[in-house]
């Protein structure tokens, strides 16, 4: 007569070890923590290097097998400093997808950093990504070329005027010392209509007033594209999706900056 009732507790708690992710989490044991600032610790500053090597790829999401051909791909060129994942990570902003294609990516034999992406910020994507990469907006200094990464997914900030935020890009864009030149990364572009068009002229002002800006970065789209907002002669790159297996090799020497496009 006792059996019965341990029977059922027992496989009570078989069946709670047994659950589905919830799409409201944003963290559990599994889950990477703060992976942007381990591998830019990782990558150093790069003082010594006199040419900047990167792969700009983007929107990894629905693409965990792409993402795994991708890393041994990228794996297979000389010469990587770091690898920039431009946003959406995830379709819906899950933790479960954010962790597959970060353990894919951990794979990468060079450090690689993320930017939030428009996918990322639904349900509780941005909370899970700022546990897991961390803050939206951010930059590093690498081979004398400062990096912007910023958040420009203005439609899931119901266009309110800061996404992106205009005041904290001038003050990255500011003259500092051992930096010669500058690199924006963000995720959707400003010939998109999910930026937000108030900002696009003072957005593309603040590039082009600024000595030695390279280029802006972005993905998004899921097709590549270089484009000219203005006269200013600075170039827009967007890279090709994950699912379309390409990426963008980017490299900078004595401050040009070249590009090819990768299919694997």
């Amino acid at each position: 007569m006792f059996l019965v009732p341990a029977l059922i507790t027992v496989m009570g708690l078989m069946s709670c070890n047994n659950f589905e992710y919830s799409p409201n989490q944003v963290f559990d044991k599994n889950s990477y923590k703060d992976i942007n600032a381990g591998n830019l610790k990782r990558l150093g500053d790069g003082r010594k290097d006199d040419t900047v090597r990167f792969i700009l790829s983007g929107d990894t999401q629905r693409s965990r097998d792409e993402t795994i051909r991708f890393t041994k791909k990228a794996n297979e060129i000389p010469g990587i400093d770091f690898v920039v994942v431009a946003g959406d990570i995830t379709e819906y902003g899950v933790l479960q997808e954010m962790e597959w294609i970060s353990r894919s990516l951990s794979k990468l034999k060079a450090p690689y950093v993320a930017v939030i992406g428009n996918h990322d910020l639904t349900s509780r994507g941005r909370e899970a990504f700022m546990n897991m990469f961390g803050p939206l907006n951010y930059s590093f200094v690498y081979g004398g070329v400062k990096f912007v990464c910023h958040d420009t997914n203005s439609r899931e900030h119901k266009f309110n005027g800061e996404a992106p935020n205009i005041p904290w890009l001038k003050a990255e864009l500011q003259a500092q010392e051992g930096v010669n030149n500058y690199i924006a990364i963000s995720h959707v572009p400003p010939n998109s209509a999910d930026f937000d068009p108030k900002l696009i002229a003072d957005y593309t002002a603040t590039f082009a007033a600024v000595p030695g800006f390279l280029a802006s970065l972005h993905a998004h789209t899921h097709r590549y594209e270089l484009f000219y907002p203005d006269n200013s002669g600075i170039p827009y790159f967007v890279t090709s999706a994950m699912g379309n297996e390409e990426f963008l090799l980017i490299e900078i020497i004595n401050h040009k900056l070249s590009f090819e496009r990768i299919h694997f």
